[in-house]
């Protein structure tokens, strides 16, 4: 069935003051009423059915709103210089694969653009926000999934996320791509040389777990945050439960940080795994969560900068011949009888036996039953160092 898809523009009242440290950012946030915002429906755009306005860019020089529709292969433009009334313009048309991401930065439109196939190198493409005429193109690594501007405007970063095919046959390599607005200078950064480091990085809850790949065709980049210098760039590697950090200057991948692992067997990182038990109440559970995350953002609290993270979590599924999936149910798995002797009451619906675990984490042996489960996603956003450090996590 099509679901209609649309822009929803709301009016942000309010303002959050200024904080020195990161506690007083986190802590008591309704403890000041300078610190409250409030939301205010103001219009609703229709932009087409399913697929279409995933993301969208405002440039405020023009007051226009560019959503990606990748229903007709297009950028979808409309003038919101009066909300409460916003006017559809004449759309930017592309060739070649779909668009997946835009961003807008001192009137200039990026589109991160896949290829025809997705396995293939992909585009980014940047338009003038005012006439939309195009200003040129740069190649990318297979499959840009999202594009930013650094805050100073010089450098257009995408993060390529080289998704395998529906068979699991072809695996590209995950990659970033960095564009010097400048001199028009590209440069595309792949991860080969952290192959040699993946058992050390598996062991500090890093994810690498495709069919028959390393570590370099594995990492699927997934969304970027660029400090304010605009000199670092974080990128998320979702599936693979950790961070990159990218040098914008020397143009070079620095560092990948393993997030590791929620156990939500602790005190005060309960959760409600069942959707069956008739409750909304959280608990402890003999479970790990990876954080994944999806979303990232940049944050700079006195001086400090950190990463904030929504952790989503996502599996793989590919259903071509041979595919992969990833995901199974726990009351369709083998419990090991030593690590889990009251297995047949975890695996009931009312108890753990709704919960989705990961495959490829909790059988070190190999022998087929699970001395450990691993979830999806920690349920939470959390806020890191720069350095990979978890500072703080919002819990369930």
């Amino acid at each position: 069935m099509k679901r209609n898809t649309f822009v929803v523009i709301a009016a942000v009242l309010g303002s959050v003051v200024s904080c020195d440290t990161l506690d007083d950012f986190i802590g008591n946030p309704g403890d000041n009423g300078d610190k409250e915002v409030n939301f205010n429906y103001r219009s609703t755009i229709q932009v087409g059915g399913e697929g279409a306005s995933e993301i969208s860019a405002f440039c405020s020089k023009t007051h226009k709103l560019f959503v990606v529709n990748v229903e007709i292969n297009e950028i979808s433009v409309f003038d919101i210089s009066d909300v409460d009334a916003p006017q559809k313009l004449n759309s930017i048309t592309l060739d070649g694969g779909a668009p997946n991401s835009v961003a807008v930065s001192q009137g200039k439109l990026a589109v991160a653009i896949e290829g025809t196939v997705k396995q293939d190198p992909g585009t980014i493409a940047v338009y003038n926000t005012a006439d939309h005429s195009w200003l040129g193109s740069y190649p990318t690594g297979a499959l840009p999934d999202m594009v930013t501007f650094s805050p100073n405007g010089n450098y257009i970063v995408s993060a390529n996320e080289g998704e395998p095919n529906d068979d699991y046959t072809v695996d590209p390599r995950g990659s970033v791509t960095i564009v010097t607005l400048s001199n028009g200078n590209i440069s595309t950064l792949y991860f080969d040389a952290f192959n040699g480091d993946e058992a050390i990085l598996e062991n500090q809850g890093f994810r690498v777990f495709g069919p028959n790949a390393n570590l370099a065709m594995d990492v699927e980049p997934e969304y970027i945050a660029i400090s304010d210098d605009s000199q670092t760039a974080w990128v998320a590697l979702q599936e693979n439960n950790g961070l990159a950090k990218v040098d914008l200057t020397t143009k070079r991948i620095t560092d990948i940080y393993p997030l590791g692992f929620k156990d939500y067997g602790e005190v005060g990182n309960g959760i409600d795994p069942s959707n069956k038990d008739d409750k909304t109440v959280l608990r402890n559970v003999p479970v790990f969560g990876m954080y994944q995350p999806d979303g990232i953002t940049y944050l700079e609290v006195g001086g400090i900068g950190y990463v904030v993270s929504a952790n989503e979590g996502d599996s793989r599924e590919y259903e071509g011949t041979p595919g992969y999936v990833g995901e199974e149910r726990i009351k369709d798995i083998v419990l090991d009888p030593t690590a889990f002797p009251d297995a047949d009451e975890l695996q009931e619906n009312g108890n753990l036996g709704r919960l989705k675990i990961a495959l490829s984490e909790g059988d070190p042996d190999g022998d087929g039953d699970y001395d450990r489960l691993y979830s999806y996603g920690a349920r939470s956003f959390s806020i890191w160092s720069g350095n990979g450090q978890l500072v703080y996590d919002s819990g369930n």
